[in-house]
């Protein structure tokens, strides 16, 4: 069976998901999409809405280290109590709907109409969305949003958005719709610059295209990171544009300053061991996060890296050839890793293999790069105990 956007829609219609949904700013892409999404909202954070600055809803996909971190508002996680409320009304909905033989409500779907929910009941002002898995054929494409980011786009999940890198272009601008008043993406590949042309064209929407210099605040970002920060800033300004609000730029300033996104080239010290940690899965993303951590680091001497079948496995693998150690993991027991035991001849646990990459690293004095899927991050950033419960701080934290 294949995920059912009707039934994703009748649930959400039961838990009062459409009634009365705050605008909404959508962020779809191949990769690098939750940086585009925390940057989009931190920087709404400072749109001066009415008499007040606005608050903002955020859902996101997957979560850091739980799956509160998939909803937010004004930067902060749901709370275990709102979560377990939040959970049973997602019950009582799913079971008021009845079944139907066309699919089933994904799990994306769930926390996307849930926390969308969750976050207007909470009283947003706008909220962000990041696509679970495509754009058209994802929960995401029942709002119609009047700001469409776009991160940068290439062939992944062919099985499920189609056999080429068209067909996934494709999928993910389908999101755009009649309330779309701009696209914001980045420099793409020429048949996905086409296809965004095109759907902007369709639609009559403005087209704006950003490069890593346009942040307000980048200091200390590395390149890939700066870049889909930077879309997110862009994004909410056009959003906050077309809904007539001012942004504060010293109130955004310091907002885009605050953010957290650890598992994003993020840096730690855990028991005096320099530690790096990135969500990449591409070779691309793999070689700047190798760069970044050679320039903090100074030197190439221990990786974990978790890469499925899924993945250009081979070629993620290749941009680590300079370490000393590499260390195959396997975080997802659903997923293959036979590329991975061809190339290395074992592949530990997840678990496992993050603790002796630090044992090592810890014993000779050096450094650990942990790199691969979201999921292995959030295995990652529980060994390393990071916090993750705050994505940027707003005035009203301070």
């Amino acid at each position: 069976m294949r995920r059912s956007l009707d039934r994703a829609r009748a649930v959400g219609a039961a838990l009062g998901t459409w009634d009365g949904t705050p605008p909404v700013l959508t962020v779809v892409g191949s990769k690098g999409k939750g940086t585009t999404a925390v940057h989009a909202a931190a920087t709404l954070s400072a749109a001066v809405a009415g008499d007040r600055l606005a608050h903002v809803g955020l859902v996101s996909s997957p979560g850091l280290r739980t799956n509160r971190e998939r909803m937010r508002v004004d930067g902060r996680a749901i709370s275990p109590e709102d979560y377990e409320d939040l959970a049973q009304a997602l019950a009582r909905a799913r079971d008021s709907v009845p079944s139907t033989h066309d699919g089933y409500l994904s799990p994306t779907g769930a926390f996307t109409i849930a926390g969308a929910a969750w976050a207007a009941e909470r009283g947003s002002d706008v909220l962000v969305l990041e696509e679970g898995l495509g754009g058209r054929s994802d929960e995401v494409s029942l709002f119609d949003p009047h700001v469409v980011a776009v991160t940068r786009v290439f062939y992944e999940h062919g099985d499920l958005l189609g056999p080429t890198l068209g067909d996934v272009a494709r999928d993910l601008l389908g999101v755009v719709g009649p309330a779309t008043r701009t696209i914001v993406t980045v420099a793409q590949d020429a048949e996905v610059t086409a296809i965004v042309e095109e759907t902007a064209a369709r639609f009559g929407t403005s087209l704006v295209t950003v490069t890593a210099d346009s942040l307000t605040s980048s200091a200390g970002l590395p390149p890939i990171t700066r870049l889909n920060a930077a879309l997110g800033e862009a994004a909410a300004r056009a959003m906050a544009a077309a809904l007539g609000w001012p942004v504060d730029d010293a109130t955004a300033g310091a907002a885009l300053a605050s953010v957290r996104v650890p598992g994003r080239m993020s840096r730690h010290v855990l028991d005096g061991v320099q530690v790096m940690a990135d969500g990449a899965i591409s070779p691309e993303g793999v070689a700047a996060a190798v760069a970044d951590y050679l320039a903090w680091h100074g030197r190439l001497d221990t990786a974990v890296a978790s890469f499925p079948d899924t993945k250009d496995v081979e070629a993620c693998f290749a941009e680590l050839r300079g370490f000393d150690r590499v260390i195959p993991a396997r975080a997802d027991d659903y997923l293959k890793f036979s590329r991975a035991e061809d190339l290395h001849g074992e592949v530990l646990d997840a678990h496992t293999a993050i603790r002796q990459g630090l044992e090592t690293a810890r014993t000779g004095a050096g450094g650990c790069l942990l790199i691969g899927t979201q999921s292995y991050m959030g295995l990652v950033l529980d060994a390393l105990d990071v916090e993750t419960d705050t994505a940027f701080d707003t005035p009203r934290s301070s």
